[in-house]
């Protein structure tokens, strides 16, 4: 630890020295009033003015340089600052296939999971670029005049159940659909969540031992080295675990956020899931247990199979490979001579250990956090009047004039009181600025004042130097110029800046009726900005993820993004939508449609990474500006269309859109999943 030492040199900033200020107003003192004052001694009465204020001044610099959290916690506990957390700000919604599979695998009762792409669509399509058609291809010859259509962006889901945490597989499964569905990628879509079948392995072999090694011991490695090899399973980290590990915040906190804590990356790859189980890999994973020497022979079988396979055991496509110990029969060999173990036994400590190996329960929110240790709360906005740093001898400070002092001595004493004011207020207001400094940055502050102000303390027992009627409104009058919102909303303007955010400071909308005056206007533009500041986390990580088609009312977080870029709080009266083309994709049950899905159809796959915008034409004005931030939010990989239309029109795509939006649900709860969904709510 090192030691603590106070240092000998000037402070770094000139604010903190005390003899530097004292230095340089001596200097402005002789510039100023050098033919008139010449005794700049430290017995001058002026000069021990100087000296007060000079260690106000150095006060405030003092105060001014405490620790960052120690300023913001002057606003207590509730004032957000916008300086989110590394879960809230590093975090992100499901991007690629691996964040998705990560998704899954945070599901209790998921041992492990695949994203893997869907292969052709279920009804088939072609498309016959002379008709302009896209139809269902029922035709076992197809037309040489057609091509298949084949939407990308969709995925199959394989998930492989834990035996060991007693889960209903179907209960898993709508689990995953829930995750899933609320980290769905936009404009791609899950084409099924298939439960994988377990498919029992058995290993037959003969493993010779060590002479000193124990039997019991060395079966249960072998047990959990094959089991690992077959069916592996993927373990979270805890926070201190994962930063012992040396992994810097960000690469801990990248992707979406789990419950039960962290995946490291490197560890994906290793369990991927097998087609095919070698010998050779199962004879080096028994190697690799300590105090075996060779492994004589070795079979691989499916369970319940009297052959084996002596090279290479293929996997079935819809099944999980695990090992089956019951099954499995491996003969240990010491000296020749055939070792007996209690099987049963070592069985029953290997499913102990992996029930427990297993058991990652959901951790706290703190715990999957970095949370910053909180401010000490310094009260910086204090001031004390320069009169308590004066000699008593000067008199104005509290109880230091006599009762025998006469009319002359009281007004000569509050003639120095009143020149001390002007400056006591000023020093005073700085100090409250200083303390007012959190609720400036603060996203949940809906007060128009930009500056602070306090009024310098004094006895009510002595006769005031200021007039009777002036007090806190009056000094907040004096102290805050015509113009607050405005510099509230340059303020906001700052606070959006740091996050790379810009919102329009145009708000107005076509047809709606124009605002009593300009401070309203930007009363609802700050409105809209401190919405996107609170918001900022969820409307960043959630970017590019499309509407959850499981929950009611859902709404994708691009809608609020261009929303809120135009500057609309969230109580606005317009409304606009986003329709993800992939939705609109042909579903198993449309192949009774003996006609084309689409006539005149614009291109040859109307589906894959496109999206449209539909607005009310009243806006139609703003498509310049509208067409801008679509641009600008919409992730670069999807083509984004407008779509204009009239009121009544537009009502009528939206009461469709939410039929469509019911329907899928129904679709994905009832048909795919097998259970009830809820009422659904409209659309956004």
């Amino acid at each position: 630890m090192d030691a603590i030492s106070i240092a000998t040199g000037p402070p770094e900033h000139p604010l903190l020295d005390f003899t530097a200020l004292l230095r340089q107003g001596l200097s402005e003192l002789e510039r100023l009033a050098g033919d008139q004052w010449t005794d700049f001694n430290a017995h001058d009465p002026g000069i021990t003015l100087l000296e007060a204020m000079c260690y106000a001044l150095s006060d405030l610099g003092y105060r001014t340089f405490h620790p960052i959290p120690d300023l913001l916690a002057e606003a207590g506990k509730n004032t957000a600052t916008g300086l989110f957390t590394a879960a809230q700000a590093l975090t992100c919604r499901a991007v690629t296939a691996d964040d998705l599979r990560r998704v899954v695998l945070d599901v209790p009762g998921v041992k492990n999971a695949w994203i893997v792409r869907a292969d052709g669509t279920s009804p088939p399509l072609r498309y016959d670029p002379a008709a302009r058609t896209i139809a269902i291809d029922r035709k076992s010859t197809p037309s040489a005049n057609s091509e298949p259509v084949v939407p990308r962006g969709l995925w199959r889901v394989l998930v492989e159940k834990s035996d060991l945490q007693g889960r209903d597989a179907s209960v898993i499964r709508l689990d995953v659909a829930r995750r899933l569905h609320a980290n769905r990628p936009l404009c791609e879509d899950f084409d099924d969540i298939v439960m994988l079948d377990p498919m029992p392995v058995a290993v037959r072999a003969s493993v010779e031992i060590g002479e000193t090694e124990n039997g019991a011991d060395v079966l249960l490695g072998i047990f959990e080295r094959v089991s690992a090899l077959i069916s592996p399973s993927i373990g979270f980290l805890r926070l201190d675990e994962a930063l012992a590990r040396g992994a810097r915040s960000d690469e801990i906190f990248e992707g979406p956020p789990l419950l039960r804590g962290f995946i490291d990356r490197a560890t994906l790859p290793g369990a991927e899931r097998r087609v095919a189980l070698h010998t050779s890999d199962v004879i080096h994973a028994i190697m690799s247990v300590p105090g075996v020497r060779a492994v004589r022979w070795i079979l691989l079988a499916r369970a319940g199979s009297p052959t084996g396979e002596p090279w290479s055991l293929t996997l079935d496509e819809s099944g999980a490979a695990r090992l089956d110990l019951t099954a499995s029969s491996i003969e240990l060999v010491k000296d020749r001579q055939p070792v007996t173990v209690d099987v049963a036994r070592v069985i029953s400590t290997f499913d102990t250990r992996a029930r427990t190996a297993s058991l990652f329960p959901a951790l706290d929110a703190g715990d999957r956090d970095l949370i910053p240790r909180p401010g000490q709360k310094r009260d910086v906005a204090n001031y004390l009047p320069l009169e308590t740093d004066l000699p008593r001898l000067y008199g104005v400070g509290d109880g230091t004039l006599p009762d025998s002092a006469d009319d002359a001595r009281k007004a000569a004493a509050n003639q120095l009181r009143g020149y001390l004011a002007v400056l006591d207020q000023l020093l005073a207001n700085e100090f409250a600025q200083l303390g007012h400094v959190a609720s400036l940055l603060s996203i949940n502050d809906d007060s128009a004042g930009t500056y602070a102000a306090q009024l310098v303390g004094d006895d009510p027992d002595r006769d005031s130097i200021l007039d009777v009627d002036f007090g806190t409104e009056k000094l907040a009058e004096i102290i805050e110029p015509p113009g607050a919102l405005n510099r509230r909303n340059r303020l906001l303007n700052h606070l959006l800046g740091r996050f790379a955010e810009t919102v329009t400071d145009d708000p107005q909308l076509p047809g709606a009726p124009p605002p009593p005056d300009a401070d309203t206007a930007t009363a609802r533009l700050l409105e809209a900005k401190r919405e996107f500041l609170a918001r900022m986390p969820e409307l960043g990580s959630a970017r590019g993820t499309g509407v959850d088609l499981l929950t009611p009312g859902s709404s994708p977080a691009l809608i609020d993004r261009v929303r809120l870029r135009l500057g609309w709080p969230s109580d606005t009266d317009t409304k606009f939508l986003l329709v993800e083309h992939i939705l609109l994709r042909a579903l198993p049950e449309d192949e009774i449609n003996a006609l084309p899905l689409l006539a005149s159809a614009p291109r040859d796959d109307p589906w894959t990474a496109q999206l449209t915008f539909v607005f009310p034409s009243r806006l139609k004005e703003l498509e310049t500006m509208v067409q801008r931030i679509v641009r600008e939010e919409t992730p670069a990989h999807l083509t984004a269309y407008l779509l204009w239309l009239d009121a009544a029109s537009f009502a009528a795509f939206a009461a469709t859109y939410d039929d469509l939006l019911l329907a899928l649900r129904q679709h994905r709860f009832a048909d795919r999943l097998g259970v009830k969904p809820a009422t659904a709510g409209p659309s956004p």
